[in-house]
This record gives C-alpha cells, structure tokens and sequence, in this order.
C-alpha cells in the first residue's frame, strides 16, 4: 500500500533557552578568549594611565535672606531665625556658579594651569607641580588658545635650552625667549640651585586647560548636611594642586557672590557722599553768613522771647527740611524706577522716610530683583520662571508709586500746615529790631544744615557697617577629604573588562541565535515538515568522491547502508526503481549523495545505473573520469544509442554510469523533454534494478521537476547549518502540487553535537576498522575511493 505524508504548516515556536545555554557551553572557549583579551586591555589600561587624585571639602553657602536684610538696612548679624528659616539657598543655582567658566577661568589664571611640566619616565610622564621647581616659568602666549606640541626643556646652572624634534634654541635665566611665537621667561627660584636635568613642556591652551578643569571639578548637594551644605571635589592628578584648586575656588566664588551681594550699597553710600559734600559745602557757606552778619551789624545776643519764637521756628524748619528730604528721596526711588525699564536694579534704603508699607513694597522689590538676576546669570534666558517674575515686578513698581503718590499727598498737607504755623510765627516778630530779626533767621537756616549734615554723616556710618559685614557672611568651609586614587580603580576596571568580556560573545552568539535561519537540530526539520527523513550523512573531511565501497568499514559508510536499508521499507515494489536526487540550491551534497547511494546499491549485488542529469553543472563525471565521454545530451540528440553512452564505473562490477555528454546543451530544459527520453528509461528499467538521477537544484531551475515524471522516489538533500529553513517550505509546496513523488529527506553533512539520531554512535570498533583501510584509486586516477 502507497503511504502518503500530509504537509504541516510552521509552527510558532518560543524562545529556545535550552538550545541556547548549549550553543554557549560550546562555545566556551570564544568566551575565555574574549575575557582574556579585555583583561589584558584593562591591565594595560591601568599600566599606562596617569593616576587622577580627588580632593573633597564641604562649604556651607549664605542664603539670599541675609542678602537681602543687608541690602536693604538690617544687620548681618542681627538676623531673626523665622526669616532665615523662610528663605533657603537655591543650591542649583550654587553649583552652577562653582562649576561656570568664568570661575574656572580665574583658577587657570591664577595658578598657570595652561602650563604643563613633566618628567620623562619609561612608561607613563609624571606631570609636575609648578611650586616644586626650582624655577619659575612665565609665558606670553602668541594665541591663547593654541594647543602646543610637547617642547623638551633642558636646565643647567648655566641656561637652558628648548628643543622641539630638530629645532634647538638656548635660552637664559631672568632673559625673555621667543619660541615657536611665544615669549617664555624662566627665572630661578631664591636661595635654589638649578640641577641638570630634562623636563618635558606642554601649553595646552587656555580654552583647553579650562576645557580640561571643567570635567574635573563637580560641586553636589550634600542631603545629610542640610539645605545650604555643598560638597566639591577636584580630580588632578597632583593632590597638592587639586587642593589649591579648591581653595582659588572658593575664593573666586565668595570675591564674585560679594561683589554681587555689595552692589546696592555701594551706590547708596556713594549716594549719601555726595549728599553729605553738597550739604557741608552749603554748612560753611552759612556759617560765614552768620559771621559777616555779626561782624558788620554787631549783633551778640536776643532777648529770651525772641529766642523762644525762634525755636518754635526752629522746630517747624526741621520738619520742613525732613519734608524736602522725603521729597528728595522720593524722587530718587521714582526716577530710579522708571530710568530702569527693563533693567531692574537694587533700590537703595528708603527707611529715611519712615513708611512701614513703602519700605515693605521695596523690601519685595528688591528680592524679585535678586531672584531674577541669580536665574539670568544662569544662563537661562528663556526660563519659564521669569514671565511670572516680571510680572510682579511690574505690580509692585505700580504699588511702589501709588505709596509714592500717597505720601507726596501726605508731604504736600504737612508743608501747608508748616506754612501756616510759620507765617503766624514770624507776624509776632513785627515788633522786633529788623537786625535781630535777620539775625535769627541767619541762625536758623545754619542749625538746619547743621542737623542735616549730622543726619547724613550717621547714616553712612551706619551703611559703612553694613558694607563690612556682607563681605564677612561668605561660604563657609566646614571639612577637607584627600582621597587616594580615584582613577583609574583596578578593580572596577577589572571587574568591568571580565564583564565585557562575557557579555560581549554572548551577545554575538545570542544575535547570530535569533538571527540563524538554517538547519541545526532534527527538530528544525520536523517544526517545518512531515515528510519522512530516510538518511542521516555526517560531515566527511576525507575529501573523497566514494565513501563507501565493498570493503569500506566506516561510520559515514554504515549510514548509506542505513539509507540504502531505509528505502527497502519504504514499501514500494520492485517496479519502483527510479530514485531522483536533487536539492534546493547548490552546495548541499546532491551529486555526493547520488554517487554513494548509487554505490551502497551496487554492492548489494543490484546492477545500478547512474544518470548525470545536471547538464547546466555536471560534477560527476569529472570525478569518475568520463569528462569527455559521450552521454544523455549526445543521445538524446540522436548522435549515439544507449549501449555507446553507458560507462562502467572502475572497482565497482555492479555500477554504471552516463554522463551528461559532451558537448553540453543551451537549453538543457527542453532537450530532456525529448521523445527519446521515454526510450531511454524504458531501455534502463529493463535492464537495471535501480536508476539515479543526479538532478539540479530545484529552486534554481525547472530540470528537477521535468524529471520528476519519470522517477518513483524522490530524494530531496539538506545540507547541516547550510539550507535554509524556509527552503523546506518549499519541499512541502512541491508534495502538496504532487509534482515530485514520494519525497523522502537526507540530510547531510551533519556536524557532531546536534541531537541528530544515528549519527557519531558508531563505537570505537567502527572508528579503528576505517582506520584499518587503505585509499584505493581507479586506473584512472581520478576517483578517490575510501
């Protein structure tokens, strides 16, 4: 009975873990290379790299409340808890600052950084700290930013010499030299004797030297400190330097966050100055008018009533003149105000006018200025806190004038009524001597001046304080950490490499897993297919044609035995003696496999013939020899009959053989669709037990298919980690159209290790039995018979 085999289609299979962890455990030894490899690396990583050191020290930064109380009149020591409570430092906004250019700018300047010296070593050049010299270099650069080569500095007692590959120019101590455009001075350090010796010169540059600094100093909050605690740290590979470099920071930072902090009362003090030169000149201008009056019209003394009205005019002239301060002052605030537009500035103290509301308004004023100028020197023009900031800017300059404009109300009420008061003083004076009276009045106008200077002395006292304080409230240095080397760490590299070194061949192979489409397992056959796998061959190296022969014990031999074994239960008759061998593409063993299973036929005593229908590419006929011999073209061209074509294959009695002729066809498809095609195969089964057909590809042309109606059996060839998996697809296409019959697979080439049945369990009988045998050859010379 036919047994027929149903196609199933491709199953979805999940990840494979376990067909994984197996390619890994084979693949053991790229891993042990790969961690070897980046271990070496790591070790000469450490070997040739500078050791970088880091010093650490915590600072306690000021926070804006005290800014702001000393800005606008309070004390810088005098500061209520509550209101340092409320106002926090904007840490962001410090670190920012400690790590900006500018700053960093300033380090570089002040400690010659964009100057390098190193000391030749045999592996690594030891950089050098300026202060251990024992010389000083000094260096007018010709472009600042220019990155020089490595100069060699050679230094005697006598001089010394710069020399850049062939270039060589002496120099003398405390003498200017232009080198390479540059202007170096060197100058022995006092009391120093200068030893020969050879140093190595560098000028990075000062873009780079900033550039370089600006990667190794970090500033970060530090949570268990509080709100106002930073930590910064410096990374150099000299940790004398790396803590001078902290230490010009933080002076940099405290120079720059006073000079900001101490703008406003620098411009009210200078405010008050020229108040108080204008006033003293008006003082010592009245005082003289006071002495010319007494001198020229001898007037010493008035009458005591005289002097009584005198004081009450006095006092009514004190406030007045404290009405046209306010005036003054609120003339200052307003114009200041509307001369900014746009550019918001401190407002100097309006406590002068004693307005709780007013000085509250400012007090708000100047501390959204404050916030709005620490987010812009951030650099952040465009942040989306600003709008809101200006925005109530805006409100409070409108309060602040609408304060203005109710007090010059209140100014304006308060000079009526003095004036008043004034006028009903002075009608009592009608009955005095017009000299006294003079008198008086000269006296008078000199204690208002008299009292405003005092007035105004005091109060730049009392800004004076206030200038010396703000520069005291600074960062605060709480705690010095000098670690040992940072970087590299050998044992983080280390670790690193060894962890690299694993992950990157797993990944390799876990890309080359999920991305290989080809046979590996049996189980990659049947997930595809159903049809019946009728032969497994194992990879032979040997390099022969003929693996199998009469006398031929091996394991590769015994599995065509098997195949050959294998087609006699398959349940066909007798009648059915075709066998076609063909394969999806080229390449997979197809002609290999034709000749030893023609061969393992033929020593069972079954007279076999061999038919090379591959008339594009022919193989075996070069390999047995019969290149030039006539074949199935010449006899399907009517040139020769069957008995002129048919060829016996040498040391095998029972195996024949056609080539595919010569010369071979342009058009191979339609020539075998010759009529005398049928008479050939016709003629062959009449005569021989088995027939194969060496077919061609069938992805790559038609052949194999025309052929197929003439053959019984099919044999389709896979080759191991070779044909594709969606090339079975194919295979299956072709059973379901029945255009091949009876397709059967051998797969072959199979490497060891895959889970392939009946592959590599032959023993060790079989391995010393092959090893036994000796190569035998053909007369001819060609075929290679194990």
């Amino acid at each position: 009975m036919e047994q027929k085999y149903y196609d199933e289609p491709e199953e979805s299979k999940g990840f494979d873990a376990k067909r994984l962890f197996s390619k890994l455990a084979k693949s053991y030894y790229w891993l042990i290379l790969s961690a070897g490899v980046l271990l070496a690396g790591a070790f000469l990583y450490i070997r040739y790299t500078v050791p970088l050191f880091q010093v650490s020290t915590y600072i306690q930064v000021q926070s804006p409340s005290e800014v702001t109380t000393n800005i606008l009149g309070g004390s810088a020591f005098g500061q209520a808890p509550a209101a340092a409570a409320q106002a926090q430092p904007d840490l962001n906004s410090e670190i920012f600052k400690l790590e900006s250019a500018a700053l960093i700018q300033k380090i570089v300047d002040s400690l010659h950084l964009d100057i390098e010296v190193m000391t030749k070593g045999r592996v690594l050049d030891k950089p050098l700290h300026l202060d251990s010299l024992p010389f000083t270099i000094s260096v007018k650069r010709f472009d600042v930013d220019e990155k020089t080569p490595v100069y060699k500095l050679l230094v005697s007692e006598e001089g010394y010499k710069l020399q850049h590959e062939k270039q060589v120019v002496k120099g003398s101590y405390n003498q200017p030299l232009v080198f390479k455009h540059d202007t170096i001075t060197i100058e022995p350090k006092p009391f120093i004797s200068i030893k020969k010796g050879v140093y190595l010169l560098r000028f990075p540059g000062e873009a780079g030297a900033v550039a370089k600094y600006s990667s190794r100093i970090s500033a970060s909050a530090v949570p268990k400190g509080g709100m106002a605690m930073l930590q910064v740290s410096v990374r150099d590979e000299i940790p004398e330097r790396a803590k001078q470099i902290v230490e010009v920071l933080l002076y940099n930072y405290d120079e720059a966050n006073f000079e900001f902090k101490s703008k406003a009362l620098r411009t009210e003090i200078e405010f008050l100055e020229n108040r108080l030169s204008t006033v003293s000149s008006e003082l010592s201008q009245q005082a003289n008018k006071v002495k010319d009056f007494k001198s020229n019209n001898r007037v010493n003394d008035v009458p005591t009533s005289a002097n009584q009205i005198l004081g009450n005019l006095v006092t009514l002239d004190s406030r007045k003149s404290e009405n046209i301060l306010k005036e003054n002052l609120l003339s200052q605030v307003e114009s200041n105000i509307r001369e900014q537009s746009g550019q918001e500035q401190i407002i100097p103290n309006v406590t002068a006018l004693n307005d709780p509301g007013l000085s509250s308004i400012v007090d708000q004023f100047n501390k959204l200025v404050l916030r709005r100028k620490e987010i812009l020197d951030r650099g952040t023009a465009q942040d989306i806190r600003l709008p809101e900031i200006n925005a109530a800017l805006t409100t409070i300059k409108n309060s602040i004038f609408a304060n203005i404009n109710s007090i010059r109300q209140q100014l304006k009420t308060s000079n009526a009524f003095i004036a008043s008061q004034e006028q009903s003083a002075t009608g009592r004076f009608q009955g005095m001597a017009e000299k006294e009276k003079d008198l008086n009045q000269t006296n008078r106008v000199l204690g208002v001046k008299d009292a405003l200077y005092t007035f105004l002395q005091q109060k730049i006292e009392d800004k004076k304080m206030e200038y010396a304080s703000a520069g005291i409230a600074g960062s605060r240095i709480i705690d010095w950490n000098i670690s040992k080397s940072v970087n590299p760490k050998p044992y983080v590299v280390y670790a690193m490499a060894f962890i690299l070194g694993i992950l990157l061949p797993v990944l390799v192979i876990v890309v080359q897993f999920m991305m290989n489409n080809k046979i590996e397992t049996r189980e990659d056959v049947h997930n595809v297919t159903s049809l019946p796998i009728a032969g497994e061959i194992i990879l032979d190296d040997s390099k022969t044609d003929l693996v199998i022969a009469e006398e031929t014990v091996s394991p590769i031999a015994e599995q065509f035995r098997t195949l050959r074994t294998n087609i006699s239960y398959m349940g066909y008759g007798p009648e059915q003696k075709v066998l076609m061998v063909t394969s999806s593409v080229s390449g997979e063993g197809k002609s290999f496999v034709s000749l030893n299973l023609a061969s393992s036929l033929a020593i069972s005593n079954k007279k076999v013939v061999l038919l090379e229908f591959d008339l594009r590419n022919p193989s075996l006929s070069e390999r047995l020899g019969f290149k030039k011999s006539a074949g199935i073209t010449n006899y399907l061209r009517g040139e020769v009959q069957v008995d002129d074509v048919v060829q016996m294959v040498p040391e095998l009695e029972n195996l024949l053989f056609i080539s595919a002729g010569t010369p071979l066809p342009l058009n191979p498809g339609e020539i075998i669709l010759h009529p005398r095609m049928k008479s050939l195969f016709d003629y062959l089964k009449a005569h021989y037990d088995y027939i194969i057909m060496d077919t061609p590809p069938v992805e790559a042309v038609s052949d194999a298919l025309s052929l197929g109606k003439m053959a019984d059996i099919s044999f389709f060839v896979l080759r191991h980690k070779y044909t594709l998996r969606p090339s079975i697809k194919l295979i299956n296409q072709l059973h379901e159209d029945q255009k091949l019959p009876h397709i059967s697979l051998i797969i072959n080439g199979i490497k060891p290790g895959y889970g392939f049945q009946h592959v590599y369990g032959y023993g060790y009988e079989y391995g010393q039995m092959g090893k036994s045998k000796k190569k035998k050859k053909s007369s001819s010379g060609k075929l290679k018979i194990a």
